[in-house]
C-alpha cells in the first residue's frame, strides 16, 4: 500500500513539473524558424533556422539571450531584447553538426535552452534529420564508381545517410567525363558537369528538403566540384567537400591518353599546366566550405612512378593534391582503390560525414595566386603512339641520356591487353620483375595508366621497346600510347605567354633544352597544337641560340594543349630528347568573376 501511494506521489510530482514547464513554455514561448519565417519543430542538419523568443511582457532594461544546444558548450546563437521590448530574433544560423552529438553519436532529438545570464528562461525540443551526402565520380568513370558507397548495404547506409551519386538516376543529371567504350566522342568540360551537378545537387535537395548536402569527389570530381562552389552555387548549400586522389595540381597521366586524342577535352584539362596555371588562377573562393583532401600515397619510390612525382598514388603525386591549402591526410591507398576502401572510409570520411555542430568551423580561406605557378618536377621523353595489327607488333626507340638517375616508362592500352618487350642500350632483352623493374599492371579502364615499368641508373643509350597484342587484343588491333619518365638528366623549360587568351589573340611560346645551367644547341623541334575540335596541327617554331620560339592565335574559344619536344646531339653521341605539355584555355569575352 505504501509502494503504491509513494508511486502515485510520484507520479502526481512529474505531472506537476511537466505542467509548469508547460505552462513557462506558453508564457515565454521560443519558436524555431526556417528560412521562410516560418515556426517548425523539425529540420534537416545543416538547414538555415533563426530562433525568436518571446517574453510574457516587455523588458525594463535591455536583455541579452542565449541559446546552446543540449549543452552550454554548444552556443548557437543570441539575440538581444531591447528596453521596453518583449521579443527577440537570432541572426540566421545554420543548424550544422546538429544530428551529431559530441561523441559522434546519432542525436535525432536535440533540445535548444534560452538562457539570461545563464539562468534557464525556456526550451525547445526539435526533430533532426541527417543531410544527404552527393558523390562526385571522376574521369573516364560513372556513377559505379560509388557502388561500395551506395545501396542498402553500402558504407553510407550503415551509417543511416542517404546517397546520392551524380548520373544514378535516383534524381536527374549525368556527368560526362569520358565514355570508355567510346573514347572519341567529346567529353563535357569542368565547367559543363559542373552545371550538371548544380542541377543534381537542386534534385536532391528538392527530393529531401535538405538546405545543405555533403560532396565526396574522387579524381577529377574534386576539381569539378571546386568549380561548382566557385562559380555556380549561389547559396551555400554544400556543408564540406570531402575530396579523394583530387589531382589539385593536376595529373601528367593523362598526357597518355591525351596523344591519341581520346577523352578531349578532360584529357587536356588534367594536365599540369591547365590546372595549375588556368583553372587554380580563376577558382579561388570556397564560400566558407571546409575542404579535406585525402591523397594516395602508397608509391614512394620513383622507379614505380611512369607519369607522376613521388609520392603518389599511380597517378596523383601528393604535391599536387596538396597544391591547394586544405587539411591534408596521407593515406596508403592506390588511387583506383581511394573511393572504394573500407578502411579510408571508416577511419577518415565517416568521422568527417558525423562531425558535431562543435567542430565545424569556417575554412574557407582562398587558395593562394602563388601555387599557380609551374612546378617542372616531372621530365619526359616524346610520346610514341601507334597501332598494334600484327602479332609482330612495332617497335620504339627511346633515348636515354647520362646522368638519368631514373627511367620509368609508361603504356597506355584502352584495350588493357598489349605486352612489351624491352632491350636496353645493351642489346640485351630484360625480363621485367615487379621487385626489380617496379612493374604494375593496372586492369581498370578507368585509369590513366595500363602498364609500367622502370630503371634505375639505366645504362645511356638506345633503348628498344616492342609493343605486341595478345589473344584478349581485338582482332582489329588497339592504338596505344608509351612515354618515359626521367628523374635527372637534361630538362625542358617552356612557357606560353598568355594562359587565357582571347580567340585571335596572339600566343607566344618559348623553351630550351637544359644540361645543368647549360643551354643545349637543337638537332630537332617540334610543336603540336591540340585544337578544341579534336585535331591536331604542326606549329612552325623558329630556333635560335637559346631554344625555340612559336606564334600562333587560337581560331576558337575552348581548351588547347601545346607538346613541345626538343632534341639536341651531343659531341659523345648522346642524344638527349624531353618533351613537356602545355594548356591554355581561349574565350571570345574575358572570364566572368563573382562579385
Amino acid at each position: 500500500m505504501v509502494r503504491v501511494l509513494a508511486s502515485c506521489l510520484l507520479g502526481l510530482l512529474l505531472m506537476m513539473a511537466l505542467l509548469i514547464s508547460a505552462s513557462a513554455q506558453a508564457a515565454r514561448p521560443l519558436t524555431l524558424l526556417n528560412q521562410a519565417g516560418e515556426p517548425v519543430q523539425r529540420l534537416t542538419d545543416g538547414d538555415l533556422v533563426r530562433l525568436a523568443l518571446q517574453m510574457p511582457q516587455a523588458v525594463q532594461e535591455a536583455m541579452t539571450v542565449t541559446f546552446y544546444l543540449d549543452e552550454e558548450a554548444n552556443h548557437i546563437g543570441d539575440c538581444q531584447i531591447p528596453a521596453g521590448r518583449q521579443s527577440c530574433t537570432t541572426p540566421p544560423t545554420g543548424a550544422l553538426g546538429w544530428y551529431w552529438d559530441n561523441a559522434q553519436q546519432v542525436k535525432p532529438e536535440r533540445t535548444i535552452y534560452a538562457t539570461v545570464q545563464r539562468r534557464l528562461i525556456t526550451f525547445l525540443t526539435v526533430t533532426v534529420q541527417p543531410r544527404p551526402v552527393v558523390m562526385v565520380h571522376g574521369f573516364g568513370a560513372s556513377y559505379t564508381t560509388w557502388d561500395a558507397y551506395l545501396g542498402p548495404s553500402g558504407y553510407l547506409a550503415r551509417m543511416g545517410l542517404q546517397g546520392y551519386a551524380v548520373g544514378d538516376g535516383q534524381v536527374t543529371g549525368t556527368m560526362h567525363t569520358g565514355n570508355l567504350l567510346k573514347p572519341r566522342i567529346k567529353t563535357n568540360t569542368i565547367a559543363q558537369n559542373a552545371a550538371i551537378l548544380a542541377e543534381y545537387i537542386a534534385n536532391v535537395k528538392a527530393e529531401t528538403g535538405a538546405e545543405q548536402v555533403d560532396l565526396i569527389g574522387h579524381s577529377m570530381g574534386g576539381l569539378i566540384a571546386r568549380y561548382y562552389i566557385d562559380r555556380i552555387m549561389e547559396q551555400r548549400d554544400v556543408a564540406q567537400l570531402i575530396m579523394l586522389g583530387t589531382p589539385n595540381g593536376g595529373s601528367d597521366c593523362a598526357i597518355l591518353a591525351g596523344s591519341l586524342n581520346l577523352y578531349q577535352p578532360a584529357a587536356l584539362e588534367l594536365r599540369s599546366s591547365y590546372v595549375r596555371n588556368v583553372f587554380n588562377p580563376q577558382i579561388t573562393e570556397r564560400r566558407e566550405v571546409p575542404f579535406y583532401i585525402f591523397a594516395g600515397t602508397p608509391i614512394q619510390r620513383r622507379l614505380l612512378s611512369p607519369c607522376s612525382a613521388t609520392p603518389n598514388d599511380l597517378v596523383v603525386s601528393l604535391a599536387s593534391a596538396a597544391a591547394i591549402p586544405a587539411e591534408l591526410v596521407e593515406v596508403p591507398i592506390l588511387h583506383t582503390e581511394l573511393n572504394t576502401s573500407e578502411s579510408l572510409f571508416a577511419d577518415y570520411v565517416a568521422p568527417l560525414l558525423r562531425k558535431p555542430g562543435s567542430e565545424f568551423t569556417n575554412r574557407g580561406e582562398q587558395i593562394s595566386p602563388a601555387l599557380s605557378a609551374d612546378e617542372d618536377l616531372v621530365q619526359f621523353s616524346r610520346i610514341y603512339t601507334g597501332v598494334v595489327t600484327s602479332e609482330e607488333g612495332n617497335e620504339h626507340v627511346i633515348h636515354i641520356d647520362n646522368d638519368v638517375a631514373v627511367a620509368s616508362f609508361g603504356l597506355y592500352d584502352p584495350s588493357r591487353s598489349l605486352t612489351v618487350t624491352v632491350r636496353g642500350a645493351s642489346g640485351n632483352v630484360i625480363v621485367l620483375e615487379p621487385d626489380t623493374h617496379g612493374l604494375t599492371i593496372i586492369d581498370d579502364p578507368a585509369s590513366l595508366l595500363y602498364l609500367g615499368y622502370g630503371f634505375e641508373n639505366p645504362r645511356p643509350g638506345p633503348w628498344r621497346v616492342t609493343v605486341r597484342p595478345t589473344k584478349r587484343t581485338p582482332p582489329l588491333g588497339t592504338e596505344y600510347a608509351i612515354i618515359a619518365h626521367y628523374v635527372g638528366g637534361a630538362a625542358i623549360e617552356a612557357r606560353l605567354s598568355n594562359q587565357l587568351p582571347g580567340v585571335g589573340e596572339q600566343v607566344e611560346l618559348t623553351a630550351t633544352l637544359q644540361l645543368g645551367e647549360e643551354a643545349l644547341p637543337l638537332d630537332s623541334a617540334q610543336v603540336i597544337l591540340h585544337r578544341p575540335d579534336g585535331w591536331s596541327e604542326l606549329i612552325q617554331a623558329s630556333a635560335n641560340a637559346f631554344g625555340i620560339a612559336a606564334t600562333f592565335a587560337p581560331e576558337e574559344p575552348g581548351i588547347y594543349g601545346v607538346d613541345v619536344t626538343l632534341s639536341s646531339d651531343l659531341p659523345d653521341g648522346a642524344v638527349v630528347e624531353r618533351t613537356t605539355f602545355l594548356a591554355f584555355e581561349a574565350f571570345t569575352a574575358p572570364p566572368a568573376r563573382r562579385e
